[in-house]
């Protein structure tokens, strides 16, 4: 998938064929003139330990604190906006101050950089408040949780919806939304067998890490991120009035009942849900992490992969594989240990399996070393390996393999990178990190070139085959837009299918992502790694 990278937060270069940036879209913000306002389940492995989780509410602070009140705060080495770009906070996160703000020609009075812990300064004025009760801070109070494989929860759009800025009436929701009366006659009857939910990624019990409650036992409230089925609108929604400014970066005008539509297809992150009476259509609405509501009569809630690798220990040796397909009684993606006997050559290898069984090389995904390290394991420096042939990652302490597991790179193989969906190759080092990024689908018909198609508007419907994928975790950039990334929206890791970028289920990618450097601070969302200081990446075939 491709990235809408945040260039101008951290100053990366032009955003290449994996994850392109997307532009914005006309302006769709619905104005009422009328308004005054499954897969094979591994059994849980142990995994690294996780970080601190982040809480649903304010974070305490003992000394003096700075509040996040954009989506993206940045985060300057100096009290300057020219300075070096370190991360940058989201809108409602609270990081420890020291001393009060400097005004400066670029952030002015009343407010001023101030430093924050453990380093940078932030704008207080321009994205930042030294109130923490502030109105916005207060309404974006859910964070993250960083304990979790999935720190949100997340949904697929199943049809084009608004997304409403307030609580909409019975007459804005019939206005806004087409064949609305015979969707919720649909929805009547079908809803709860169209909103069911497998076992996911936040059902795996990792070290620190037990889930509460499963995911298939949750209600529609809480699989939409609300504490129950039957939380109250937050306290900046007021009957069909909004109290806070619209954050979303989508510009609307003021009266507007919605800030653009969300097409089909489209992956959302939630941080609350709630239900609401007959004068809004008896409809829940599912709070977004820009804070924007989506009727989840339209959403189906989604819980992603339970799939994740392995540790490497004497149990299970190196080299060692994962199964392509189901044999012998093994599920597909099964570890297997591997007694290092081989027999055959080419398409007729076999390699024995512990326990004497023999099987054909091809039907094995290899975890081994390159035929060459890295600079990075001479000098005993963590490094990850990626092989495109095997769709396989293995996690390296020096000459030491730790982690092993499936991947998916780009769909397109080996060719030309620049010219097809491809994983580009070669010797990197992990150059940022986010904690949620958003994507796009690539889907433009022009290709992986990007340029526009000829019949879009014409025989093609505009914008046809696009979405939005908000709020990939765990993501990681290493060449221009090429990333490692959680992929919550599908579950075949070991089969190329990206768009050049690296995906990985939930567990692994948030095992990799807190292995890696650099670390994201506590309460950032986002770092940008020190020249040549971040985690060295290989890909190869």
């Amino acid at each position: 998938m491709r990235a809408l990278h945040p260039t101008l937060i951290l100053g990366l270069a032009a955003l290449s064929a994996a994850c392109k940036s997307s532009a914005a879209s006309p302006a769709d913000g619905g104005a009422d003139d009328a308004s005054t306002g499954a897969t094979a389940a591994l059994s849980s492995a142990p995994l690294a330990p996780p970080q601190a989780s982040s809480t649903r509410i304010i974070a305490s602070c003992s000394g003096t604190c700075v509040a996040a009140l954009d989506m993206q705060a940045t985060i300057f080495d100096k009290p300057s906006a020219s300075a070096r770009k370190l991360g940058y906070l989201r809108m409602g996160a609270i990081v420890p101050r020291q001393g009060e703000p400097q005004p400066t020609a670029d952030c002015p009075s009343p407010g001023g950089f101030v430093k924050i812990l453990p380093q940078g300064h932030v704008c207080v004025g321009k994205g930042a408040t030294l109130d923490l009760q502030a109105p916005v801070v207060r309404a974006s109070s859910v964070r993250p949780d960083l304990g979790k494989p999935l720190p949100y929860a997340y949904g697929f759009v199943r049809a084009v919806a608004p997304q409403y800025l307030r609580i909409a009436t019975k007459e804005q929701q019939l206005k806004s939304e087409m064949s609305l009366k015979e969707h919720l006659a649909t929805w009547e009857i079908k809803g709860d067998l169209l909103n069911k939910v497998a076992l996911g990624a936040n059902d795996v019990e990792l070290p620190g890490y037990k889930p509460e409650k499963l995911s298939t036992a949750m209600s529609q409230g809480e699989l939409f991120g609300g504490r129950t089925d039957k939380d109250p609108p937050p306290f900046w929604l007021e009957g069909n009035r909004r109290t806070i400014p619209n954050v979303s970066g989508f510009t609307v005008p003021d009266g507007a009942i919605f800030a653009n539509r969300v097409r089909r297809h489209s992956g959302l992150a939630f941080v609350g849900s709630f239900p609401t009476g007959p004068e809004n259509l008896d409809r829940r609405f599912a709070i977004t992490v820009d804070l924007r509501l989506v009727p989840t009569s339209k959403v189906k809630p989604d819980t992603g992969s339970r799939f994740h690798g392995v540790e490497l220990d004497a149990s299970l040796g190196f080299p060692m594989a994962f199964l392509r397909h189901d044999w012998e009684g093994k599920k597909a993606r099964t570890p297997v240990k591997l007694t290092g006997q081989v027999r055959g050559k080419d398409k007729v290898q076999e390699r024995e399996i512990e326990g004497g069984q023999w099987i054909k090389s091809k039907e094995l995904h290899m975890a081994r070393a390159p035929g060459e390290l890295p600079q990075a394991a001479a000098r005993g420096e963590k490094w990850i390996d990626v092989s495109i042939e095997n769709q396989v990652l293995v996690l390296w302490e020096g000459k030491k393999p730790v982690y092993a597991t499936l991947v998916s790179t780009g769909q397109d193989g080996v060719r030309d990178p620049k010219t097809t969906k491809s994983t580009v190759q070669g010797t990197f080092r992990i150059k940022n990190k986010h904690v949620t990024a958003t994507m796009d689908s690539n889907e433009k018909s022009g290709g992986a070139s990007g340029e526009p198609n000829p019949e879009e508007g014409k025989k093609v419907r505009r914008g046809q085959g696009q979405f939005e994928l908000r709020d990939v975790p765990w993501v990681q950039y290493f060449e221009g837009a090429y990333a490692l990334h959680a992929a919550y929206w599908h579950d075949v890791f070991g089969l190329a299918r990206s768009h050049g970028c690296i995906n990985l289920s939930p567990v692994d990618a948030r095992r990799v992502f807190t292995w890696t450097d650099p670390q994201v601070p506590e309460g950032w969302h986002g770092v940008t790694a020190p020249d040549g200081k971040g985690t060295t990446v290989n890909v190869r075939y």
